[in-house]
């Protein structure tokens, strides 16, 4: 789709294309950072412990806890100059895995770094929202902004795809990988601050002023007491997020370490193949969603996570790197209607001026579910030396799928009760 069928004025024509432009290189960067690849090379060329690969999968979760600190820190400042740092702030992130030893002190910079650097994502995306809802009308937001993400995916698919193989046949040129990806990033954070951001002068007094009247707001507690429902859905989606998390840190202990599957095989199966498929499924996943309500979407989706986990106990209990992959495949076809229920679930329950409140526990519960379930994953499949015992191996993504299954039958549930009531206001 061209821009001039957006019907953009020329500015917000010229900072579209720089925003489209920067997606086809700052992803080069960010990807280096992300959970998957950081685990697959934490377990392959540090040798961490499976406490630091738990560590590693709950980082992009509870770190979406940060996001209502950016929100605050950001009130009254200018958006796009404001990205900018936090985006040179995690290219340093970057450049200091790229020349980080190849010992315990490197290890230790690869997951700070990361870590670190998720915290400063969540803050981009908190404070990209701003930036798309000021620059891009109601009616073309979302094709717009489908635009810019679906180039970033496309982006970070093809690295993640390029990262294995490269690493496979240089195993000592992590830091010319890394290097290379902080060069990538700098040149998207140049495009990147060429963005101008509409009407954002008036929105910066608005912020000031809305900062100022210290408004009463709904508390978490109150919002899960007042709305039955909703808590109901959140009990749910905390099982169902809990699954999940359950099971990544184990699978990657599971490739790299027990299975000693190669860089691309172990990037394949954690990362690549998921995302392809989530990317792929995505748009008929947005048709079902805007058709039923989300307790709906939630419980039939839920079936195929349970498939997908079994699938993925079956490969563990064989070693078999094919039902692994078939797991992965419809693990990422789940994961597609997953990301999109997980930003637009709570519209299904929330007033119109309490959105942001109710997201705002939606994210908490996921930051608190991303803080434990890695680890006790890990812990449950590896076990612990200092008590004897062993841990129960593949039988954690049994587990996981049971977990999924019993949320499943919590969205059922509620769907249910929701249909008899009349409730449903789909």
């Amino acid at each position: 789709m061209s821009q001039r069928r957006f019907n953009f004025s020329p500015e917000i024509q010229r900072s579209f294309t720089y925003e489209k432009l920067s997606e086809f290189t700052l992803p080069g960067a960010l990807v280096l950072l992300e959970g998957g690849v950081v685990g697959v090379i934490a377990a392959k060329v540090y040798d961490v412990e499976p406490f630091t690969l738990a560590l590693i999968s709950a980082a992009p979760m509870f770190a979406n806890l940060s996001s209502l600190l950016w929100s605050k820190l950001a009130s009254g400042r200018r958006k796009v100059p404001t990205m900018t740092v936090i985006q040179i702030v995690v290219m340093l992130c970057v450049l200091a895995v790229a020349v980080a030893p190849i010992n315990e002190m490197g290890a230790f910079i690869l997951v700070g770094c990361m870590i670190f650097s998720r915290l400063c994502v969540a803050g981009l995306t908190t404070l990209r929202s701003v930036v798309w809802s000021l620059n891009y009308a109601r009616h073309n937001r979302a094709k717009a902004t489908s635009q810019i993400q679906m180039i970033n995916s496309l982006v970070t698919v093809a690295i993640s795809s390029i990262i294995g193989p490269f690493l496979d046949a240089f195993p000592t040129s992590l830091g010319l990988l890394y290097g290379s990806g902080a060069v990538l990033g700098i040149v998207g954070i140049f495009l990147f601050s060429r963005v101008n951001v509409q009407g954002e002068a008036e929105h910066l007094l608005e912020e000031k002023r809305q900062g100022a009247k210290q408004e009463k707001r709904l508390g978490f507690i109150q919002i899960l007491r007042q709305d039955k429902r909703f808590a109901r859905y959140q009990l749910s989606m905390f099982g169902a997020g809990f699954g999940n998390m359950l099971m990544e840190a184990p699978l990657i202990f599971l490739i790299t370490r027990e299975m000693q599957a190669s860089y691309t095989t172990s990037l394949m199966i954690v990362m690549v193949i998921p995302m392809v498929m989530s990317l792929v499924s995505l748009p008929l996943w947005a048709i079902y969603l805007d058709r039923v309500h989300v307790a709906q979407f939630r419980a039939r989706q839920s079936v195929l996570w349970v498939v997908a986990q079994l699938f993925t106990f079956v490969g563990a209990i064989l070693g078999s790197i094919t039902w692994l992959y078939v797991g992965r495949f419809i693990m990422g076809i789940t994961r597609g209607g997953g990301t999109l229920a997980w930003q637009l679930g709570h519209n299904d329950f929330a007033p119109a001026n309490q959105l942001s409140q109710y997201m705002g526990v939606h994210v908490t519960l996921t930051g608190l579910r991303g803080a434990t379930a890695p680890f006790i994953g890990i812990f449950l499949y590896t076990g612990w030396e200092g008590i004897g015992w062993s841990g129960i191996g593949p039988w954690i993504f049994a587990l996981a799928a049971a977990v999924s299954g019993l949320a499943g039958w919590g969205f059922n549930r509620l769907y249910q009760s929701m249909k008899q009531d009349g409730s449903l206001g789909i």
